[in-house]
Parts: structure tokens; C-alpha cells; sequence
């Protein structure tokens, strides 16, 4: 099945609507103090991206904690609409089309990377998920800190899907949002274990938590965790 991410996206963001509001294990990375959580909550003056950022739910929030906000979608439409829509709102945001696998930003452009729900589609690019993991990389400065959040292969997104010729990746199928990613390909995270072997080339000092509800009739299981890239002397030793 051929899957054309952007008209997909591009036919969901183009109607005229409220923008959702941030999701709460956002709001809760950012404004929370967990005894597990490693990363500083300085956010002050600090620059941040918002990978795939939807129809811009999280850029007001960011915003409002004194970030310097850019984010991508994956293409010039979506990314035009949102950045109008935020201009609309007293909000000066970078916005930009792109993916988790090619980023239009310089080497070590930000001090934060927030993938929520977006690093793990794989159509567009090369669809090697290393090569994600290596572009987020890329655009974050040394100690720089993603936030990231992953289907467990239990989530609902995963019903029903096939198998790929590749181990750890699936093709979606009877996908309950309207078949809204039929045929889309995503990485599929084992474990743990798994999640921190794929980012651990390029980031250390891992954060877990959980996203684990059943939530009337779907399975909102996800991977939830912070990491720290590491520094040029770390990568070369790891």
C-alpha cells in the first residue's frame, strides 16, 4: 500500500479549528519535579523544537515558559497554516517543513528537542529509524535534551498492523482515526531496552515513565522518556 504522508496531514490540518490542548505528560515533563527526572527545568531564554508539532498545540505552552520556539511538519502547507495561526495568537515561532529524518536547521541549533508522538513515522526519508535518532541528534547541542514519546507495541496504534520485512517495524492497518495512517510504516519499540539500544549512540542519562491507560476501549500505551545527547568526547567513546 503507497502512503502519501503529506496529503494525509496535509488534508487533516487544513480545516479551521481550535488548536488541541498540549498533552498532559508535556505540561507535565515541563512543569513537574519527579525524583527520576535528570533534566533542568531552566527554561528561560533556552531554544527548542517541536518535531511534528501537529497543529501547533504545544508552541503557545512553550512560548509561555520563555522558550525560543521552532517546529516542523511535513510540509509547506501545514507549516505556513500553523505558523499563521500562532501569529494570530501574539506568537513569533520558526516553523518549517520537515521530518525526524531530514531537519532544515543548522548542526546544534537547540538546547531542547520535544519529539511527542512523531520520531517513529517512518515513510518519509530514508526509513532507517537510526537515522532519525542520528538527525535529532544532529540539530541538538552537546548536552542538549530531547523529550520523546513512543508507542509500546501494545498501543492501539499498533492493532492489526503487519509485520514489515524489517524486525522492529510495522505497517498500519485499520487505523481507528478514519484509516488516517493506513500503510504508514512506524518503528515499533520492544522495550525499554530496545528504546535506549536505538538511541544510545547518540544520548545518554535516560528518563523512563509511562504512559499506560485504557482509556474506553483504546490501548494508550506509550514510551515516555528524556535523554541527554552526548557530548563529541562521550560519542567517540561510546
Amino acid at each position: 500500500m503507497n502512503y502519501n504522508a503529506d496529503n494525509k496531514w496535509e488534508t487533516l490540518y487544513s480545516a479551521d479549528k481550535d488548536i488541541a490542548y498540549p498533552a498532559e505528560g508535556v505540561i507535565r515533563i515541563f512543569k513537574g519535579k519527579f525524583p527520576n527526572l535528570l533534566m533542568p527545568s531552566n527554561d528561560n531564554g533556552l531554544s527548542i523544537l517541536d518535531l511534528g508539532c501537529g497543529d501547533g498545540r504545544h508552541l503557545p505552552f512553550l512560548n509561555d515558559l520563555g522558550y525560543k520556539v521552532s517546529a516542523t511538519e511535513v510540509s509547506h502547507p501545514i507549516s505556513i497554516k500553523i505558523q499563521e495561526k500562532m501569529r494570530s495568537l501574539g506568537i513569533e515561532v520558526n516553523v518549517e517543513a520537515g521530518h525526524a529524518g531530514n531537519l532544515p536547521f543548522a548542526s546544534a541549533s537547540f538546547e531542547r528537542l520535544l519529539a511527542w508522538n512523531s520520531c517513529y513515522y517512518m515513510s518519509l526519508g530514508s526509513g532507517r529509524f537510526e537515522d532519525h535518532v542520528a538527525e535529532m541528534a544532529r540539530v541538538l547541542k552537546p548536552g542538549g535534551w530531547i523529550i520523546a514519546s513512543i508507542p509500546k507495541k501494545s498501543s492501539f496504534i499498533f492493532s492489526n498492523s503487519e509485520p514489515e520485512k524489517r524486525p522492529g517495524y510495522r505497517i498500519i492497518k485499520d487505523d481507528y482515526f478514519d484509516g488516517l495512517r493506513n500503510g504508514e510504516v512506524m518503528r515499533c519499540i520492544e522495550d525499554v531496552e530496545d528504546l535506549e539500544n536505538s538511541f544510545a549512540h547518540n544520548f545518554n542519562k535516560f528518563c523512563h515513565a509511562d504512559l499506560d491507560l485504557e482509556w474506553f476501549g483504546l490501548r494508550y500505551h506509550w514510551h515516555v522518556f528524556c535523554a541527554q545527547k552526548l557530548s563529541s568526547s562521550d560519542a567517540e567513546e561510546s
